[in-house]
């Protein structure tokens, strides 16, 4: 983890500037005393621009609130809220944005994230809309991130290790390297 989001404008970054007034919208309608993650972002590039994506978010706005957004502030929210701390709020706003995935490139590294991380729900929701990623996204990424695609790696590896190696004794059934494979079919 690198860089440190103090501030509920800071979120500004985890996506590119050219989406900056769409964000600030969105963030407007977070509620005032929500928190952040308490120390870290994820630092990635994408087409050139540093992010920094939020390890964990605390609030979430009703559903009242998101009524006054747009379709794509919508995406930008549920984009955001990937990195919910609570696991079925993330998997909930997966389902919506993965359907946006081949369409806008940032939302690529909010789910390589996802891939890195123990819920196996969310990774075999991935899984079984692989078919939605955009092949050209996730090769662009980590061509630009090679080193955060080395730690995702080793993540699926330690929480398959952690908490699946019983339950899935030889690695290509456990769905964590299942996607990795299907990455690693496309970068080839």
């Amino acid at each position: 983890m690198a860089g440190q989001i103090s501030h509920i404008y800071d979120l500004i970054r985890a996506f590119p500037t050219h989406l900056a007034g769409h964000i600030h919208h969105v963030l407007d309608i977070i509620p005032t005393d929500s928190h952040l993650s308490y120390s870290d972002s994820e630092e990635l590039t994408l087409a050139g621009e540093t992010l920094l994506i939020p390890y964990r978010i605390y609030a979430e706005p009703d559903d009242s609130q998101m009524s006054s957004l747009t379709d794509d502030q919508k995406i930008i929210l549920q984009t955001l809220y990937t990195r919910h701390h609570n696991g079925y709020v993330r998997e909930k706003n997966l389902r919506q944005v993965i359907t946006h995935a081949a369409d806008h490139a940032w939302i690529t590294p909010f789910l390589m994230i996802l891939i890195g991380e123990y819920i196996m729900e969310i990774l075999q929701f991935i899984h079984d809309n692989r078919s939605v990623l955009n092949p050209d996204f996730i090769r662009s990424f980590i061509r630009e991130n090679p080193t955060f695609y080395r730690m995702l790696q080793s993540r699926v590896m330690s929480y398959w290790n952690c908490y699946y190696r019983r339950q899935y004794p030889t690695r290509d059934n456990y769905v964590g390297f299942q996607l990795l494979n299907y990455i690693d079919q496309m970068l080839r």
